[in-house]
């Protein structure tokens, strides 16, 4: 859904990142060595080259090229520093996997991660600002009633399309002049207007199948390079979930093909496969510390286990480390709340929350195939039954595999009871069943990174 010229400026910022990398790598080896020598180059070339390649594909998944981000310098720094910090832990382990490049550059990594930290903090600062703020705005129009124009105008400014409404022709209700774009009434100059101006982008506030006028509009525009996108679109760009309002049968017939991912699901399931084995043996040396904290901090077993619904609601035991007092739930069950305020965890039990190291027994789970890395989370079922109720579609969250964490858990850090947080959990659900791919699982996988480095959500 990126545009042509949205394409070009984050090549832009790529293109600067691998610059300044080999710049900054040229500093590092003079920092380490104190002069540059000519071998020292041609030994750290071409791994660091990979590693930088590396580099900018977790810097994308993160949102580091994101135009907004640029305008928030304290947030930017935030997030830059959890992706460097992420890459220069996969700098270490690529260097040590991958032994055949005759180096082991511990130092020069560091000196790397720190001088690369500045340089690539100030080119998003200055050249990522030009980038976004001097090119001409493209022109993009709105069609459809004036009561949807200015909400389309906000959703476009919070999406990462990096698009900006320039025109608007109102098709229903009063047009009303204002300083963010301009405004006509009725479609009479839209033919005219299409000739006049190089358009790019058209949203649309309605559907042409129940609006003969914007139909029309659109079959003029067939005829010329312009991206044509509904609103729906636009605030599942914005929001990162789906609204209910959108889903209906139609929905489902344009947006769950289900065999067109059947070669994802099977790649996956060998990826999850492939990571517990390694993983779960790694782990499984933390497990007599872990008991030992929760067996000091509070009586009872270290370990537990509950039924949680699985993918097509089958039913599966879920293991855990305790975090709760044992009287937790003594007047029924609950939904998890925030670990910072929760009162039914003990101590040591809200930080093993915060580090999600009470969920590393849930990898012989993934292994046996009861979850994935990256899926919805699972319910108990004396919370879907009741949601199943009172929620439309909320089946449809069980249609993949749950996961040990998920794009709502990434994006909606405050779970409650309140019906409302749970209908917008479902669509941050169907957003990722809707696009799940290799790219998001690997964009979740990292947004958990810097969840569990933050210490927030549940």
């Amino acid at each position: 859904m990126l545009t042509g010229r949205h394409r070009l400026k984050t090549l832009g910022f790529v293109l600067g990142d691998l610059v300044f990398f080999q710049f900054a790598m040229v500093i590092t080896l003079f920092v380490r060595y104190g002069t540059f020598h000519q071998e020292q180059w041609s030994l750290h070339a071409l791994p660091f080259f990979l590693l930088s390649l590396i580099w900018v594909v977790v810097f994308y998944v993160s949102g580091l090229y994101g135009f907004l981000l640029i305008r928030e310098p304290i947030k930017l720094f935030r997030q830059y520093l959890e992706g460097m910090l992420v890459n220069v832990l996969i700098g270490f382990a690529f260097f040590y996997l991958l032994p055949f490049f005759g180096i082991a550059p511990r130092r020069i990594l560091v000196i790397q991660f720190a001088v690369f930290l500045f340089f690539g903090y100030v080119w998003r600062i200055i050249v990522g600002h030009l980038l976004s703020r001097n090119a001409t705005p493209a022109i993009t129009v709105y069609i459809g009633p004036a009561s949807e124009a200015m909400p389309v105008a906000r959703l476009l400014e919070e999406s990462p399309l990096g698009l900006k409404l320039t025109h608007a022709f109102i098709t229903g209700g009063m047009a009303t002049k204002n300083s963010f774009f301009e405004t006509y009434e009725g479609l009479q100059q839209w033919e005219d207007f299409l000739v006049m101006h190089r358009v790019q982008t058209i949203v649309l506030g309605a559907s042409p199948e129940t609006h003969e006028s914007l139909r029309n509009a659109v079959y003029q525009a067939v005829f010329y390079p312009i991206t044509i996108l509904d609103r729906a679109e636009i605030e599942e760009a914005a929001t990162g979930r789906i609204p209910l309002r959108y889903v209906n049968e139609a929905w489902f017939l344009h947006h769950l093909k289900e065999a067109d991912k059947a070669w994802y699901e099977i790649v996956k399931r060998g990826t999850d496969v492939l990571m517990a084995i390694p993983f779960g043996i790694i782990t499984i040396l933390l497990y007599p510390l872990i008991a030992g904290i929760i067996k000091v901090s509070s009586p009872g077993p270290a370990l537990y286990k509950q039924v949680r619904v699985g993918k097509n609601g089958q039913r599966f035991t879920l293991w855990k480390f305790r975090t709760m007092h044992l009287d937790a739930e003594k007047e029924g069950a609950q939904f998890t709340s925030d670990a910072k305020t929760d009162p039914r965890l003990f101590k040591a039990g809200r930080i093993l929350r915060q580090l999600r190291l009470d969920e590393l027994p849930q990898i012989w789970n993934v292994f046996i195939g009861d979850l994935s890395f990256i899926g919805p989370r699972p319910e108990r079922p004396e919370f879907t039954a009741p949601l199943e109720e009172q929620m439309p579609y909320y089946k449809l969250r069980h249609l993949t595999r749950p996961g040990l964490t998920g794009w709502a858990q990434v994006s909606y850090l405050i779970p409650t009871a309140v019906l409302e947080d749970n209908l917008r959990k479902l669509q941050y659900d169907l957003f990722y069943i809707k696009h799940r791919s290799l790219f998001l699982d690997t964009l979740i996988l990292l947004k958990t990174i810097g969840v569990v480095l933050r210490r927030q959500g549940t």
